[in-house]
């Protein structure tokens, strides 16, 4: 099995409570919150005071996905704002392991996430053991409403194996071009998440959206449920009753 994390970045901002209240009513497993500084990537989007309002908001994991150059600038401040997983890119960190020791000193869980062009290579094993998810783009990141790489499987396939000895419940979210009727295959190869926005956000009805995925990622499918309930049970000392 795996689960669904919307991205608000397909939301629609001027109505942003009402649009997390009604994914989380319509079954969504948890909210990925991307957070762009215009610099990493060429925009800008929400910043800790949004990431706190949108916890006091659900009581669904929330991950935040650190686009953003220097992380390590910036991990504390959305650790203190109610995200259950912090996700930083490999790409923009000079010294990955004492941002991943700095996660994991706050009770959270640290994840790392790769751009589609980089090789994965670029992640150490100390790195890949050290970590309790990967994130890996199937975009260009920035922007929504793209079609997955055709290598995604492929690497999906690669990390897993490549885990299976130091770091066999490795969390996989595959991020960007997932739809309701596209993300099996993903699944299949090993990915234990998906983050979904405008195939959430842009349709008609949110349920129906999300119960299809749900479907789609077929709940019978031999994949560790271990890996899955590391998210869905951590406890966030920033969640309280709705």
């Amino acid at each position: 099995m795996a689960i669904v994390l919307a991205s608000i970045l397909d939301a629609d901002w001027s109505k942003l409570a009402d649009e997390i209240r009604d994914v989380d009513r319509a079954g969504v497993d948890g909210f990925s919150i991307d957070i762009m500084d215009g610099k990493f990537v060429p925009r800008t989007t929400f910043g800790p005071k949004d990431v706190s309002d949108i916890r006091n908001l659900t009581n669904v994991p929330i991950e935040v996905h650190l686009m953003v150059s220097n992380p390590e600038n910036h991990v504390e401040s959305y650790c203190d704002a109610g995200a259950d997983q912090v996700v930083f890119h490999i790409e923009a960190a000079n010294d990955p392991l004492s941002i991943i020791d700095s996660i994991h000193a706050r009770g959270l869980r640290a994840g790392i996430a790769i751009l589609k062009e980089t090789p994965l290579d670029k992640l150490s094993d100390d790195v890949l053991k050290s970590i309790d998810a990967l994130t890996i783009m199937a975009v260009t990141v920035g922007f929504g409403g793209q079609k997955p790489s055709s290598e995604t499987v492929q690497r999906i396939i690669e990390i897993r194996e490549r885990a299976k000895e130091i770091n066999p419940n490795l969390f996989v979210v595959i991020d960007g071009g997932m739809k309701p009727d596209n993300c099996s295959e993903f699944v299949q190869a090993g990915a234990d998440a998906v983050v979904i926005g405008t195939g959430i956000y842009h349709a008609s009805n949110y349920e129906e959206a999300i119960k299809t995925t749900h479907q789609n990622i077929d709940p019978n499918e031999p994949v560790s449920k271990k890996r899955i309930e590391g998210l869905l049970a951590i406890p966030s000392k920033n969640r309280s009753e709705k």
